[in-house]
């Protein structure tokens, strides 16, 4: 072997770290939900990671998430991967939302004037009479009973399908 041809490529040690990145993202793929996979494009990928995600036998799966790892390798990950980061609570993405939607209820529940007409600008197809009564119903129970939080909670979920149906 040539000194040229040592240059052209990667080294086997970085092919083998890069399939086994694409492996992981197979993985991560497989544990989002069928409607959270409609949001690739890919219907080879979205095909092959449904399919693992219905194989139980060990060594089958792990076959199938090669498969799919393979189809990664010959696309461009970069959408695929942002789509498994937001999903994924663990990424910073996730979090920053989540706050952001804990945000949200904490003023609508205060009662700032401008936060209903801030959140109905930024998600418009939300349903401003379902929105105040989610707030009603939560500021109703934090004024009865402080220790209770399933309004609380019924709000920020509502929110959270209205920031995630955008």
């Amino acid at each position: 072997m040539t000194a040229e041809e040592e240059i052209e490529g990667p080294s086997k040690s970085q092919r083998k770290r890069d399939m086994q990145a694409l492996k992981d993202l197979a993985q991560k793929l497989s544990e989002l939900s069928a409607e959270q996979l409609d949001a690739i494009d890919d219907p080879g990928i979205k095909e092959a990671i449904l399919s693992a995600k219905k194989i139980t036998k060990g060594n089958a799966r792990k076959r199938q998430l090669q498969y799919a790892a393979k189809l990664l390798s010959r696309i461009d990950v970069t959408p695929i991967q942002a789509v498994v980061d937001e999903m994924d609570a663990s990424s910073a993405v996730h979090v920053q939302k989540f706050h952001q939607l804990e945000t949200w209820r904490e003023r609508l529940i205060d009662g700032d004037p401008d936060a209903m007409n801030e959140f109905l600008s930024l998600y418009p197809q939300t349903d401003r009479q379902q929105l105040r009564h989610h707030i009603r119903q939560a500021q109703q129970e934090t004024l009865t009973n402080p220790d209770r939080k399933a309004q609380f909670r019924k709000l920020f979920q509502f929110l959270k399908n209205q920031a995630e149906t955008d």
